[in-house]
């Protein structure tokens, strides 16, 4: 039925052989995270029973259960040796991690074999698992086109890693901001190039994207400056492991909404080029009109994208600042000033970023009056 739906009633031999290609990796790659405790130097124990106890903290009102739990190690030195270990969790799961029979361990021991504390649960099988699934569910429906975009995913993942690791040799002397602009702008190259291709509308669509993002860090740098020391930017998450405050509330600004802007540049700009070679002569007015259109579908959805993106994160904290007799507005104001205005800054870029998009767009793939004589 998904085949009938995604492809119709004929199917090539070479897609079925890559079909079978991409189920046979998938299973083996899964199979080969169950079972890569070689890979790692850390001892890891297999679960193999678990008895729990009950004991009652008067310091928290909260119930913890003191399991006992017994395992094999699975790997290292002692791979194959029995153990035993405690493990105190609360019945909430908020403290410790709440182990059941089957579960993989990290642990720490010593020299002699001992164990000498639970550091967590091995949990690579669980990501491995949904990378599967993304990375088969978009082949599946958007075929080559999907290749791209997961191309274009992992190298983008790549950038931020290599940011993020010249951000920590230099922290103290790198401008965190003059870093990620230029991060931002490759993100915005690379994922449209590869996605999309070398042509006009791409070219259209990457123009639109940094104007637009560039529009976004202009509005969160004037805030910044009329609000002065009055914006409580210590507010946000880690904010002490970071030298340069400002800075690294603008680097949340031009990654918000940096997603958004470019889907609806590239929205705006295929559409429009789409319409220009069904008709090179088409006006500039009927353009104009036709974004507009498309533009009114697309922009609700994306200003919501913002807030999923920018400010569900604080809602855990606003919901324990409530449950210890805090006000809501007090702790939407406390919590998720910054993280709102990130929000409206990055809305107001998207709306900038249609006629922006129309702008350029028309500029770049409508052809000259010459042009459409020849």
């Amino acid at each position: 039925m998904i085949e009938l739906i995604l492809y119709g009633d004929k199917m090539s031999k070479k897609f079925k052989i890559e079909i079978m290609i991409l189920i046979l990796f998938s299973l083996v790659s899964i199979i080969f995270v169950y079972n890569d405790h070689f890979l790692y130097k850390t001892p890891i124990m297999k679960v193999t029973e678990v008895k729990n106890g009950t004991k009652n903290s008067e310091m928290f009102k909260e119930t913890y259960y003191n399991q006992e739990i017994k395992g094999i190690i699975k790997n290292g030195k002692y791979k194959g040796k029995e153990i035993k270990i405690n493990n105190l969790v609360s019945k909430t799961g908020v403290y410790g991690d709440i182990v059941e029979k089957g579960n993989e361990l990290l642990i720490e021991m010593s020299k002699t074999g001992e164990v000498n504390e639970l550091i967590g649960v091995k949990r690579d099988k669980y990501l491995v698992i949904l990378l599967v699934l993304f990375i088969d569910s978009i082949i599946l429906v958007a075929g080559k086109k999907g290749v791209q975009t997961l191309i274009s995913f992992f190298i983008n993942i790549i950038v931020s890693a290599i940011a993020i690791f010249i951000f920590q040799k230099k922290f103290t002397t790198l401008n965190l901001l003059l870093l990620y602009i230029g991060v931002s702008v490759l993100f915005i190259v690379l994922s449209l190039f590869i996605t999309n291709g070398k042509s006009k509308k791409t070219l259209s669509a990457i123009i639109s994207s940094i104007a637009s993002l560039f529009i976004s860090f202009g509005l969160a740098f004037l805030i910044v400056k009329i609000y002065g020391g009055e914006l409580s930017i210590w507010s946000m998450e880690y904010i002490e492991a970071v030298y340069d405050y400002e800075n690294f509330f603008y680097v949340t600004i031009l990654l918000c909404g940096l997603g958004a802007i470019m889907d609806i540049s590239i929205t705006i700009s295929s559409s429009l080029n789409e319409l220009i070679e069904k008709d090179p002569k088409i006006k500039k007015s009927a353009l104009i009109k036709s974004g507009r259109e498309i533009s009114k579908d697309i922009v609700g959805t994306m200003t919501n994208v913002m807030l999923y993106t920018c400010y569900t994160p604080i809602v855990p904290m606003v919901f324990l600042a409530i449950k210890n007799n805090m006000k809501l507005f007090d702790a939407l104001t406390f919590y998720g000033e910054v993280d709102l205005i990130a929000v409206f800054t990055s809305s107001i870029s998207i709306v900038l970023a249609i006629p922006i998009s129309l702008f350029i767009a028309i500029h770049i793939l409508k052809p000259s009056k010459k042009e459409v004589q020849e």
